[in-house]
């Protein structure tokens, strides 16, 4: 099934009476607007998230881009099971198989009541100076994964952006990835956000297992921040994780972060379980409560049979090529670029907003926009938006577009990670290749085999050497792009072009082949033609 694109979607929530088929009364409602009075889109992945109101009530409404066979059965089972159990940090979830209709195609949606509140990342950020608030929040997190454990639920992801904080108790949302005890699945239709997932994660992680990794990287994050709240001016990763990367968890011994945290007395013993849980067999990972009580680390000194870890999919994209971006609307990506103008003001309703310009805003370039909870978080926290110009940036978000301008409203501003023209440079040659270049099929690696103890080097390792990057501006006919971790000379006649059309990888590698090896006809002389006359 091809599901409507994210500008469809827009137009036709405009007017959500002509294309909601749900019960009465939710299609009286209307949609939440931004900036210019179109749709407000919450969040990406499998799905788009809208709040409808019809003046009473609220409701969370998701519209899917991505296809899941067996996307009813699950949410059947998830609905069937909240209901019962009826725990306060869940929250009953209406699955409409044919729910939206949009050019006279009927696609599934669902709805739920909306969750007022705000993200744990939003509430962390207005916290960082009340290290018992902080406190209390781990307190409080530690007793809802103990309680996800015994009622033998899993979330599947477990992350600062699907947890929100309402009336100062948490409350879990997007259950795409949720397992529980009634499923006759076997795997997991996700696997959650890199920042939070052990290295080894894959589909096939789909038991009481899946979010206990997950679990300890925020209770870590919690706790370390309710001791010094350095950690976050010094380690926030750009709206990526909470703390953590993904780096992190694939060479712990190497992690600026955890050596840090390993310095402080109450957070050394948690560094050093947590370093070696990054590094055994994923099934393997501890429940938090063992965690937390301390781990018999002897217990854990086997040999596991460790297959490569997985690499990070994540998108990035050069703000500067904004003909990539069409087939990237609605999607969480990753930009960067060099920010030459910031501008501020308020709208026509005198809304203050702030746009963070990639390049000249008259010719339709890439921009940040600010308004809302992201600009009074600005605020809160001293940051302004004029240090940013300048700045070479990585920011993370959604991607949307207004009247052909690609644009991302970010969450919090620390969603906007300043970086120097080198690390940009890096992030877009690792991420390119596995979407760019189309390159022969690897052949299956054997598992490697991977002591769990292992032993803290008396001498710091030297850190990992990144080989030169691809450079912005390129030779016409061939380019060095890194693909897995070594060098390749692609030629670009034959590499995989920019896929604006989301055509499938192979009818795009049919084309392309077509072209390959097709020399171009020659072009007759007339001058000859006239002299052989």
């Amino acid at each position: 099934m091809k599901y409507p694109a994210f500008n469809e979607y827009q137009a036709a929530l405009q007017h959500p009476s002509r294309c909601l088929v749900l019960p009465a009364g939710l299609q009286n409602c209307v949609a939440e607007t931004d900036l210019w009075g179109l749709p407000r889109v919450r969040s990406g992945g499998f799905a788009l998230t809208y709040k409808l109101t019809d003046g009473t009530s609220t409701y969370a409404l998701r519209c899917f881009h991505k296809h899941v066979s067996d996307r009813a059965d699950r949410y059947a089972s998830i609905n069937r099971y909240i209901q019962r159990s009826k725990v306060d940090y869940l929250e009953a979830i209406q699955y409409i198989p044919k729910g939206i209709v949009i050019k006279g195609a009927s696609f599934p949606v669902t709805y739920m009541k909306w969750v007022e509140g705000e993200t744990l990342e939003s509430y962390v950020i207005r916290n960082l100076d009340n290290p018992a608030r902080l406190e209390e929040l781990a307190s409080q997190f530690y007793q809802v994964v103990l309680d996800l454990e015994q009622r033998k639920i899993t979330h599947g992801d477990l992350s600062h952006h699907n947890i929100m904080v309402r009336d100062s108790k948490l409350v879990l949302v997007d259950y795409d990835g949720m397992n529980v005890p009634e499923m006759k699945q076997t795997h997991s239709c996700e696997i959650g956000n890199p920042h939070f997932q052990h290295p080894g994660r894959d589909e096939t992680l789909f038991d009481l297992t899946t979010d206990r990794f997950s679990s300890i990287v925020i209770y870590m994050a919690l706790k370390a921040l309710a001791i010094d709240k350095k950690f976050w001016y010094e380690y926030e990763t750009g709206g990526e994780g909470l703390l953590f990367r993904r780096a992190d968890f694939e060479h712990p011994w190497q992690s600026p972060l955890l050596q840090e945290m390993e310095t402080i007395a109450s957070l050394n013993q948690d560094v050093r379980q947590f370093s070696q849980i990054c590094l055994m067999d994923v099934h393997q990972v501890p429940r938090l409560e063992e965690f937390v009580n301390g781990l018999d680390l002897d217990f854990y000194n086997v040999i596991a049979d460790v297959g490569q870890p997985q690499p990070d999919r994540t998108v990035v994209l050069d703000a500067q090529k904004k003909y990539l971006f069409a087939s990237r609307l609605g999607e969480i990506v990753t930009v960067v670029g060099r920010i030459e103008e910031v501008f501020t003001g308020l709208s026509r309703d005198k809304v203050p907003q702030v746009f963070i310009n990639f390049g000249n805003w008259k010719v339709k370039c890439f921009t940040v926009v600010l308004w809302d909870e992201a600009l009074n978080l600005m605020q809160a926290t001293g940051i302004d938006p004029q240090e940013y110009k300048d700045k070479w940036v990585s920011v993370t978000g959604l991607l949307t577009s207004y009247k052909r301008r690609p644009q991302m409203m970010v969450n919090t501003p620390f969603d906007i990670e300043i970086l120097d023209e080198e690390r940009v440079n890096e992030k877009i040659a690792a991420s390119s290749p596995f979407w760019f270049v189309r390159t022969p099929a690897a052949a299956p690696q054997p598992a490697r085999r991977k002591a769990v103890q292992v032993p803290r080097p008396a001498v710091q390792e030297p850190a990992l050497q990144t080989p030169s990057i691809l450079q912005p501006v390129i030779q016409p006919q061939t380019a060095q792009v890194i693909v897995d971790g070594s060098f390749a000379l692609v030629d670009l006649d034959a590499a995989q072009v920019a896929n604006p059309l989301d055509l499938n990888n192979d009818v795009v590698g049919k084309i392309n082949d077509l072209y390959k090896n097709r020399k171009p006809e020659a072009k007759a002389n007339p001058r000859k033609k006239k002299a052989a006359k």
